[in-house]
């Protein structure tokens, strides 16, 4: 029920962010927010189902508006062998942030194949989830640097305040997701981190609207200086689509699997390979100049990557029932460093 209630609050906080404030109009102004009412109906461009929850995030303490130094704060490390987005979805929101607004300091994308896989079959220590969902909120010097390279103008400001609305409400509702424990089997951790790129997904399209209000309300050059780092941008996307060999020769070599069980895991190596084509063919190359256009690539790339998480999680399901216990136990305790 926890999961269940998480989604349709980031619905909800769009409510929100789409109705006009009196005090918009005299510049940005964030503060606590409080919803506990249900939003009937926000429309999701996704195959994930929609909740509810209520959430309440404090006020950003700490960091001036203008401090683009807290928008580059180092993420603490978590054990070898462990990947810290994948693990842990909610707490790639700041990377996937910086890929909409400035993809020239963005990172390798966090959820491809690799490291899907490697994440289910990860050993890592539970005290790292602390670690890794202890990122800052960045909200407020986001919104102060776009102010600043904008420049928009007062009737211009209301659309910016909306949209750093929607920012922060994003951040406080996934840095309250991050914190559920790992659990250690890799179908169970699988599941887990589905529903947190589901939930995800939902924050990064509840700040969808507010983006494209703000967009569209920006003069050419404006919408020139808003969009500008996007000419840095690196080629985010390999020629070819992720080797599997690897992962299922890492499976062959811990279950041992009989001559009888080989067509299982010859159907498991199918779908491993399957997955990894449909992840390179959400890779958009390259990304699109304007934010709202990243921010909708990032989509599809996220649903991509839930759909590689829920694809790989019934494969493993479905080639467990064909192991013995003993093999069970070895492929659930294989380490993929």
């Amino acid at each position: 029920m926890q999961r269940i209630g998480a989604c349709l609050a980031i619905l909800a906080f769009a409510a929100s962010i789409l109705s006009p404030t009196p005090s918009a109009a005299l510049g940005l102004n964030f503060g606590p927010f409080h919803l506990g009412l249900p939003f009937p109906g926000f429309p999701h461009r996704h195959r994930m189902h929609r909740h509810r929850w209520a959430l309440h995030r404090p006020a950003a303490k700490g960091a001036g508006l203008y401090d683009k130094a807290n928008l580059n704060a180092p993420t603490p490390r978590p054990a070898p062998g462990a990947t810290p987005s994948a693990l842990h979805p909610a707490a790639a929101l700041p990377g996937l942030l910086d890929a909409i607004f400035w993809p020239a300091n963005s990172r390798q994308w966090p959820f491809d194949y690799d490291a899907l896989f490697r994440s289910a079959f990860a050993k890592t220590a539970q005290g790292n989830t602390v670690l890794v969902c202890q990122s800052p909120d960045r909200t407020q010097a986001l919104v102060g640097r776009i102010q600043a390279e904008v420049r928009p103008t007062a009737a211009q400001l209301p659309l910016l305040q909306k949209l750093g609305q929607a920012l922060g409400m994003a951040s406080g509702s996934m840095a309250r997701v991050c914190q559920q424990p790992l659990p250690p089997q890799p179908i169970a951790r699988l599941k887990l981190i589905q529903s947190q790129l589901q939930l995800l997904t939902m924050a990064i399209d509840a700040v969808r609207p507010p983006l494209q209000n703000f967009e569209q309300a920006l003069d050419a050059k404006q919408k020139t200086r808003f969009a500008s780092d996007s000419r840095a941008e690196p080629t985010p996307c390999r020629a070819d689509p992720a080797p599997t060999d690897w992962s299922a020769d890492r499976i062959d070599q811990s279950v041992q699997p009989t001559d009888a069980q080989r067509r299982a895991f010859a159907d498991l190596k199918l779908t491993f390979a399957s997955i990894a084509g449909d992840l390179h063919a959400h890779c958009t190359n390259p990304l699109p100049q304007t934010p709202l256009g990243r921010l909708e690539a990032i989509e599809a790339r996220l649903d991509a990557s839930w759909r590689a998480a829920l694809s790989m999680q019934v494969a493993l399901g479905q080639f467990e029932t064909e192991l013995s216990s003993d093999q069970r136990t070895r492929l659930e305790a294989m380490n993929s460093k």
